[in-house]
């Protein structure tokens, strides 16, 4: 999967940072030293820029079975920071995975989280970072929880029930709207639409607008 994402990439790029992250993907110690990954993985926002690369009808469906929900959304460089990740652990021992991933996401600044987050469905044995996942969902930076509850498949497919009642709720407190939570529809259970109604029942009670999109968690 690295290699699709670094052709998008480098399709994308032009020359200097081509070259760049040609040398990045290459370098023998890429997962050796975190001083390392981070600086290239810092460093692809800055080398890149954020344009939209153009994504061929294939590249779209393979990026799709891989479990990405909107990938056409992806700019350049959150393409380049998935592809570092995944070429990082391939020279990683499995069981230093889940600690490499923790550790950039801790140590990376808003939108370095946010691309973390949205690789996670690329990511070897995908389940494995759950954990991680779910404590992203603490967060106060909007733009780091809509990473992982929005237009991201993870949580729907890894997170166990309490987990993901608790992101749908955050969804409601913080007015993103839950149409944008993928799986939602399949992960609808009974306790959920009871959290549901009684988180609109104190908002009446409080004389407080309700959700617009309440119904598509009570039907």
């Amino acid at each position: 999967m690295w290699e699709l994402l670094t052709s998008v990439v480098l399709r994308g790029a032009e020359a200097p940072a081509a070259d760049w992250f040609r040398g990045s993907l290459a370098a023998g110690g890429l997962a050796g030293t975190t001083a390392r990954f981070r600086a290239a993985f810092a460093g692809a926002g800055r080398r890149l820029g954020g344009s939209m690369p153009d994504l061929s009808p294939d590249e779209m469906a393979r990026l799709r079975e891989a479990g990405l929900v909107a990938p056409e959304r992806w700019p350049i460089d959150q393409f380049a920071r998935a592809a570092l990740l995944l070429r990082a652990m391939e020279t990683l021992p499995a069981d230093r995975h889940a600690g490499f991933a923790r550790e950039v996401y801790l140590r990376g600044d808003y939108r370095e989280q946010a691309a973390v987050l949205q690789a996670l469905m690329l990511l070897p044995d995908a389940g494995r970072f759950a954990a991680m996942a779910v404590d992203a969902c603490r967060t106060n930076v909007r733009d780091v929880f809509e990473a992982i509850a929005c237009e991201n498949r993870y949580p729907a497919a890894h997170f166990a029930d309490a987990n993901f009642n608790q992101l749908v709720l955050k969804a409601f407190f913080i007015g993103v709207p839950v149409a944008r939570i993928a799986g939602l529809e399949d992960r609808k259970t009974a306790e959920l639409r009871r959290m549901a109604a009684d988180y609109a029942s104190e908002r009446r009670a409080a004389a407080r607008s309700v959700p617009a999109d309440l119904d598509l968690v009570l039907s």
